[in-house]
């Protein structure tokens, strides 16, 4: 049963309620926010501008174009400079055996350095009737199906096992290689490789070299390679300009040749 109301009864109705003015910023405060505002967005940019890498340069590239070498690097223009590491570019660079990494270095802004060296083709070595082409420390550089590439030296008498592209060979007798190893830093460090049309290291006690003019020039074992080397280099061209032609010249003593014609 519903109760009547009292004559005094007024229903309540909810009042509004005025959201608090809000705070009007002070001129400068506002100024210092916008200028907080561009300084960010200012900075982004600038940051993002300076650690990019803008300029590359190659050291120590000939045959190879610089541009051949920051791929293979896995760098382009515009890589960030922190993604850019000595590891990243090692590990980049070691799968093309024709390089060897020697370090890089950074510079803000935007400035990188890469140094290398480049493996070259310095002698030839038959194996199984198909030529490969060695640089001076036995890195397999190339098969080459040309065959014999004959600015180059050939290799004859070394035993192998095993021949790889991008490996060093692995030869029967250690000793083969060191001998071979050692005459050509030798004949590099004095000019005189491009002048040997045949190095046989089969006994590497008794070493010998084949000029492209004909001599045949005995070195003995590896041992003063040098003065070997280099007192063979001046009979040679003491002989050539006597008029003689090929013979045989005993360098197997240091510093010391004695020379047999061929015709005797």
């Amino acid at each position: 049963m519903t109760q009547p109301l009292p004559p005094d009864f007024v229903p309540w109705e909810a009042e509004e309620i005025a959201p608090p003015p809000r705070r009007k910023l002070k001129p400068g405060i506002k100024t210092a926010l916008l200028c907080l505002v561009v300084l960010a967005v200012l900075a982004v940019f600038v940051f993002g501008s300076l650690f990019r890498i803008r300029t590359v340069t190659i050291y120590g590239n000939e045959r190879f174009t610089p541009e051949e070498v920051m791929q293979q690097a896995g760098i382009s223009y515009g890589i960030s400079y922190f993604t850019v590491t000595d590891e990243y570019i090692r590990d980049h660079i070691g799968q093309n055996h024709y390089f060897i990494y020697n370090g890089m270095e950074k510079r803000v802004p935007g400035i990188l350095n890469i140094y290398i060296t480049e493996r070259k083709e310095r002698a030839n070595v038959y194996v199984m009737g198909i030529n490969y082409l060695l640089d001076e420390e036995g890195m397999v550089l190339r098969k080459n199906t040309d065959g014999l590439q004959e600015d180059l030296p050939a290799v004859t008498g070394m035993q192998t096992r095993s021949v790889t592209e991008g490996k060093m060979i692995i030869p029967g007798n250690e000793n083969q290689l060191k001998s071979y190893q050692a005459i050509m830093t030798e004949l590099l460090a004095q000019g005189y490789a491009g002048e040997i049309a045949e190095l046989k290291v089969s006994d590497p006690e008794k070493l010998y070299l084949l000029t492209r003019s004909g001599y045949t020039i005995e070195l003995g074992d590896g041992e003063n390679l040098r003065a070997k080397i280099g007192t063979a280099r001046a009979v040679v061209e003491k002989l050539e300009a006597m008029g003689y032609e090929g013979g045989v010249i005993d360098a197997s003593v240091p510093a010391i040749a004695t020379y047999t014609p061929a015709d005797l």
